[in-house]
């Protein structure tokens, strides 16, 4: 059997993409782990960790050309600052969704992504939707309408989660940057910002790090691999798998956010979830079916 003809769940490129989507998806333990800082302090140590690993990975994987190109052009660098603050404050929300019992609404935020970004795709690159998506779209809509008619108030952290990551996507499109280098240039340009927040606590008293003790410290310092690393590989499996069956497993991210969520934390999930999380669920399937049964049509053209 040929290497094209191998099934595609053996080779390394899903194993890199079921990694990093697993890494993504319990991702809430460790911050729950480093719950004794506060998720500014949190967010402020992942991304100063994170542009030195990054730094660091830069040099190691030869990377050392595409950073000098990114950093080179003013506009490049201009968009990378928006797109660095877009992706912190989605950092951010979720650290403290995590810290103050939200997760499960964050998985939510998770799940509608895909449909945020199609969304968005209609309106900043003139993509059409045909009328599976936008009923996937309206069903998914349907979801979130029924947890404001039962509670009264919108799930803002799952669509300020998916709406950031989105913007974040339509900005990185205009910005074809190497994963690595990307994620180095922008932590590096928010760097700044979070150094002086550091020292700003450090001052105050109220910096955990350093105070509390060595395993502590260890976990904040892991940050940076965290956040690292599941880039790593999701680049690597996009590289070396089929477009489509990535984009299948992404959803394995919000499905483990969800078991953490319900199981783990014990946060509660009523009928209101249910008819929700149901009605989510059945307008992603309509989206994925709509995918994979187009994908099939143009490899019958082709």
């Amino acid at each position: 059997m040929s290497q094209q003809e191998k099934p595609v769940l053996l080779g390394p490129g899903p194993l890199a993409g079921l990694g990093a989507f697993i890494i993504w998806g319990f991702f809430g333990l460790y911050f729950k782990l480093v719950g004794f800082a506060t998720p500014l302090e949190i967010l402020s140590h992942r991304i100063v960790w994170s542009a030195l690993l990054t730094l660091v990975l830069v040099f190691a994987l030869g990377r050392r050309k595409k950073l000098m190109e990114l950093i080179s052009s003013a506009r490049t660098l201009g968009l990378l600052f928006v797109s660095s603050l877009l992706v912190a404050g989605n950092w951010l929300l979720y650290i403290w969704a995590v810290s103050q019992e939200h997760a499960l609404e964050a998985s939510l935020g998770y799940y509608i992504m895909p449909l945020i970004m199609l969304i968005l795709g209609r309106i900043f690159f003139a993509e059409k939707l045909n009328r599976v998506q936008i009923l996937s779209v309206l069903i998914c809509f349907a979801g979130v309408l029924n947890l404001l008619l039962v509670y009264g108030d919108m799930p803002w952290v799952a669509l300020a989660l998916s709406s950031l990551f989105g913007f974040y996507g339509v900005i990185r499109k205009y910005v074809p940057a190497d994963p690595v280098a990307g994620l180095f240039v922008e932590c590096i340009l928010i760097t700044p910002f979070a150094l002086i927040y550091l020292v700003w606590m450090a001052q105050n008293g109220d910096l955990a790090f350093g105070h509390i003790g060595q395993f502590e410290d260890a976990l904040l310092i892991g940050l940076g691999i965290c956040t690292t690393l599941p880039l790593v590989l999701f680049a690597y499996a996009a590289r070396n798998m089929k477009f489509s069956a990535l984009g299948l497993m992404q959803y394995l991210n919000p499905t483990i956010q969800f078991f953490v969520a319900v199981m783990i934390f014990g946060e509660p999930f009523t009928n209101a979830h249910m008819v929700t999380y149901a009605l989510v669920w059945t307008g992603l399937g309509v989206f994925t079916w709509d995918n994979l049964r187009t994908a099939q049509q143009n490899r019958a053209k082709s």
